[in-house]
């Protein structure tokens, strides 16, 4: 190994033979409820650092919880936030029992140092980590527990979605599309299924985090990833549970977001790369999971643009000497998991460490892609519809998904669709737009030729408030 990147492995509290970010925490002002339980069912460890507006209806749905206060260890630990947090956390403690405000003396410049000192002091059985702007269902706590104490396993997931300024969406498709599971192999588990391991809708054993020193790593970015996908290596099963239990906030998901994908963000996430890949021996869990984490850092760093890394040749070039640097040879295909032409052809070209080349098909991708979402322009070729071509050299880039109705028979209820795609179709489905959730219904439909299909739509179908959806392997889904 090189000795820049294990120096940086102990500069970042990466190892877990190493106790050394247990003593580099600061200190705290502890103030608790009344009446706390000695040995609570769970463990909530809340990082805060000034989310004020959000405070209230994340800690209200703690309250409300049906698993009941009493089974809860509710650890808000506020980062010396500037704003005023602690004087909204601070009335749930005369209010309800089990609540207890960690207020950090000195601000530890990310969600991990709040998170390791939540592990230290945490007492029950199992625990969540609950980011200060999201909310749980009220009966998240009691489901996910069941499910663990149903399974024995020491790794729990559960429904997820996305709320967007109001906006319903679904996160995490495998936690929803695979359904329930007891003791299954993470070996098992889809690449898709690695493209979101933040804290939303997971639940630990606490002895699995204890026994094998896991906490998060000394670095803004990634950290959680990496916590969750080392419990994953120890856990070796997990329990999955369909029921929806977590609301990610995305409101502030906006340019200033996008700006945070800077060179430190790049290198942060290679580093836990790194990290994982020297870690842990090559299987089918660590294939897919550096392979869907890549081809996300392959979009950031070669296709996408408006962010805080400026795009041209001379981030390509980093890029790919930053991978190298971090990764190495690997002895398997990453892009073979990709989910779309461009990442597989950028890959193509950072393995040929072609930049030029790179640079160029960025510049007329970019071109492309406005001139089809913008202006709906495309070509359609040998049973697939392409992106226009613009430059006889440049590869060939098809549409990642694409459908349209072409009929509907009121008199069968029946809607003729076509429908073109990089993976096969597996289905149809409906869902109702203020419940896309539980109001998923299945659709009978039969296959006319290779890219037509009669689907049949239930007999209450409104096209008004319910989403008509083509869903393919892959979790890839696209609204008809």
């Amino acid at each position: 190994m090189l000795p820049k990147i294990e120096q940086e492995f102990e500069t970042f509290q990466y190892h877990l033979e190493s106790t050394e970010w247990q003593t580099n925490l600061p200190t705290f002002q502890l103030n608790t409820s009344k009446k706390s339980p000695t040995s609570p069912k769970v463990s909530v460890i809340i990082a805060n650092f000034n989310n004020a507006p959000y405070l209230n209806k994340m800690m209200d749905s703690l309250m409300d919880q049906t698993i009941g206060l009493e089974h809860l260890q509710i650890m808000f630990i506020d980062d010396k936030s500037t704003d005023n947090s602690l004087e909204i956390i601070m009335p749930y403690l005369d209010k309800y029992q089990s609540v207890e405000i960690y207020a950090l003396d000195e601000n530890t410049g990310g969600a991990h140092g709040p998170r390791n000192i939540g592990i230290l002091n945490a007492r029950g059985e199992y625990l969540v980590f609950l980011d200060a702007d999201d909310w749980y269902d009220l009966e998240a706590l009691g489901y996910l527990s069941q499910l663990l104490d149903a399974s024995g396993d020491d790794f729990a997931v559960s429904g997820l979605v996305q709320s967007k300024n109001g906006e319903i969406s679904l996160k995490s498709k495998p936690y929803f599309y695979d359904g329930d599971f007891k003791n299954r192999s993470i070996q098992d588990l889809p690449s898709e299924f690695y493209g979101w391991l933040g804290p939303q809708a997971i639940m630990v054993r606490r002895s699995l985090v204890i026994d094998n020193n896991l906490h998060f790593v000394n670095q803004r970015v990634a950290d959680d990833v990496t916590f969750f996908y080392e419990a994953m290596r120890f856990a070796k099963t997990i329990t999955q549970g369909s029921r929806l239990t977590t609301y990610l906030n995305r409101d502030a998901d906006n340019v200033g977001l996008s700006k945070e994908i800077n060179r430190q963000f790049m290198i942060s996430w290679l580093r836990a790369l790194s990290y994982i890949n020297q870690t842990f021996p090559d299987d089918m869990s660590k294939e897919r999971f550096l392979a869907r984490r890549v081809e996300w850092l392959v979009y950031d760093f070669c296709l996408k643009r408006g962010t805080g890394y400026n795009f041209s040749k001379n981030r390509l070039k980093d890029f790919k000497e930053q991978m190298d640097l971090y990764l190495g040879h690997l002895d398997f295909d990453l892009s073979r998991y990709f989910r779309s032409d461009p990442r597989v052809i950028s890959w193509e070209y950072l393995q040929n460490n072609d930049i030029n080349g790179l640079y160029w098909f960025v510049q007329l991708q970019s071109v492309r892609f406005l001139m089809y979402y913008k202006l709906g322009f495309k070509e359609h070729t040998k049973g697939n519809y392409y992106f226009p071509t613009l430059l006889p050299k440049v590869p060939k880039v098809r549409l990642s998904a694409f459908a349209k109705a072409l009929s509907f028979s009121k008199i069968t209820n029946t809607c003729t669709i076509e429908v073109h795609g990089r993976e096969t179709v597996t289905g149809f489905e409906t869902r109702n737009l203020k419940d896309i959730y539980y109001s998923v219904q299945k659709l009978p439909f039969k296959k006319i030729s290779d890219n037509i299909y009669e689907v049949t739509l239930p007999d209450d179908f409104k096209n008004d408030k319910e989403r008509l959806t083509v869903v393919f392997g892959n979790y890839v889904e696209i609204g008809i």
